[in-house]
């Protein structure tokens, strides 16, 4: 069997890579000159620095045990996805420098591709049997619908053109605008607004948040499985409180700021939230924020929703992208993503195609999820799975329950809780790690419930299971507010309260007090 796969970003390579272990015919094609999409080196702007940290950024079966937990830069994880091709031995499956201009389903199932050699120009035809489409949904720059934004006489800037602050020198000086705040947006909006002689970020909502939490721990390591059993308003209550902490022992700026800023925001377990710092730094140094949107522009001049008025030279327009698959026949078009099953599977198509790569954790990494999806398909092209027969109705159910989970941002694509979404395809491929006992297990016990959810844990048993991950997985790096691993005793007394909890089937505020000096730690290294 022979299949296609559209794009050799993150997604693209762990499609690649798994489909070929289980024996596959694989053929990418990737428009770049180069792995990695957005994150080649023709993909995104210099300064890039990942928002998740390395852990939580690596393929489960290739994780970076030897680093201390960090946050890669662009040439950092650039690497990482080099080693990773060249280690699994894939790189010549993928035809780089080649388009797609248009796919069309055959009659015999077969998929018909119209290709276009960047380098020649040669434009040819291919066939697959199957089809993976992993392009991305950084194709199509969101260009916000505000009333008289065609009448603005100065400049208008996509964040998606930006590659240095060398470009806009020409800004420099001038009243700037900035719409939206993604998370590669903050680097964009804090480089450009220190040259600005005066700049405003526009934010119909609050939903920055720090990508650490107090003393400096990446909070991607805080997501441990008791995390995410506790009720929404309490994990809110305990981030506030410990940003309380926080700003009371603290002197330094940037860090009130951002502290003060989640004190009173949302709660983030209903929304999309976007995790940087930077962006504090531009508002401890100036940039004022202004909350509720935009109500028209003329000219000019920008009136703002709370009455505000003010007049700019150019606006710098962070506000993402739509989701755009463009060689795909239009009669196929989907509007939303979770219309599908697992947010993968176009019903109609069955087994036939794949989207992968369109799925957003609202903590935690893509590739996990990606390589997740493309084992569960592996093993579905391959016999050992089959799709289920209602894939329809369980898409909806999936979408009604992820739009009331993200009650305050519920059309925000593809937005998903990771951990529930992995172990929910982790279930179906059959390597959802087991919960070990709290007394004959109790080593495994607090690992499982109480450290970071590292993807290793999903090759630890099922297909695709490794040796090295299951004599790695307990070292899963532990911490406390001492620096130092749990005792046996603390490793107990944790045990009871956690059982004592699910016992009673409820969570009260008393007995996660006990648990805070676990949960809001000092120090954070492998």
């Amino acid at each position: 069997m022979r299949v296609g796969v559209i794009g050799a970003g993150l997604s693209g390579l762990a499609a690649i890579k798994e489909l070929k272990e289980k024996g596959f015919d694989v053929v990418c094609y990737e428009q770049r000159e180069d792995i990695g999409g957005v994150f080649s080196d023709t993909g995104s702007y210099d300064s890039v620095l990942l928002t998740v940290s390395n852990y939580f950024m690596a393929y489960s079966d290739f994780m970076p045990y030897e680093e201390d937990i960090k946050f890669w830069t662009r040439g950092e994880y650039k690497h990482y996805l080099n080693r990773y091709v060249d280690h699994f031995k894939f790189r010549d499956d993928i035809l780089f420098n080649h388009s797609i201009d248009a796919v069309t389903k055959m009659t015999d199932n077969r998929w018909n591709l119209d290709i276009v050699n960047q380098k020649t120009g040669k434009k040819y035809s291919d066939k697959v049997d199957k089809l993976v489409i992993s392009s991305g949904q950084f194709q199509k720059p969101n260009i916000p619908d505000i009333p008289g934004i065609s009448s603005f006489s100065g400049e208008i800037i996509h964040s998606s053109t930006y590659k240095s602050i060398e470009q806009l020198n020409h800004l420099k000086g001038k009243h700037i605008l900035f719409l939206g705040m993604g998370e590669s947006a903050a680097d964009v909006v804090t480089e450009i607004s220190e040259i600005a002689g005066e700049s405003t970020l526009s934010l119909r909502r609050k939903h920055v948040f720090s990508m650490r939490a107090p003393r400096g721990t990446p909070i991607d390591v805080l997501q441990s499985r008791h995390w995410h059993t506790l009720p929404a308003p309490l994990k809110a209550s305990i981030v506030r409180d410990n940003w309380k902490q926080e700003i009371n022992q603290t002197s330094d700026p940037i860090l009130r700021e951002v502290g003060n800023h989640i004190i009173s925001a949302p709660d983030e377990p209903g929304s999309v939230v976007t995790k940087t710092e930077r962006i504090f730094e531009s508002i401890s140094n100036g940039l004022e924020v202004n909350i509720g949107g935009i109500k028209k522009i003329t000219n000019k001049k920008v009136t703002f929703n709370d009455g505000t008025e003010k007049s700019f030279d150019a606006i710098v327009l962070c506000t993402g992208f739509k989701f755009s698959v463009p060689f795909l026949d239009p009669i196929h078009k989907i509007e939303d993503i979770r219309d599908c099953y697992l947010q993968t599977f176009i019903p109609e198509f069955g087994d036939s195609l794949a989207l992968i790569g369109f799925v957003r954790p609202q903590q935690g990494g893509v590739p996990l999820l990606s390589e997740t999806i493309a084992r569960y398909y592996a093993l579905v092209l391959s016999g050992e799975k089959k799709l289920p027969t209602r894939m329809r109705e369980k898409a909806l159910q999936d979408k009604e329950r992820w739009r009331n989970e993200f009650y305050e941002t519920p059309d925000v694509f593809g937005l998903v809780n990771g951990l529930r979404f992995v172990e929910q395809v982790a279930e179906l491929i059959g390597c959802r790690p087991p919960e070990p006992t709290p007394f004959f297990q109790h080593r495994k016990f607090i690992t499982y419930w109480f450290h970071h959810i590292w993807p290793c844990q999903y090759r630890l048993i099922g297909p695709g299971a490794r040796e090295e991950a299951r004599s790695k997985w307990l070292e899963a790096p532990c911490f406390n507010a001492k620096d130092r691993c749990p005792t046996l005793k603390d490793e107990i007394g944790m045990s009871l309260e956690f059982l004592k909890l699910r016992a009673k089937d409820k969570l009260s505020q008393k007995p996660i007090n006990k648990l805070r000096p676990i949960l809001a730690t000092e120090q954070y290294t492998a």
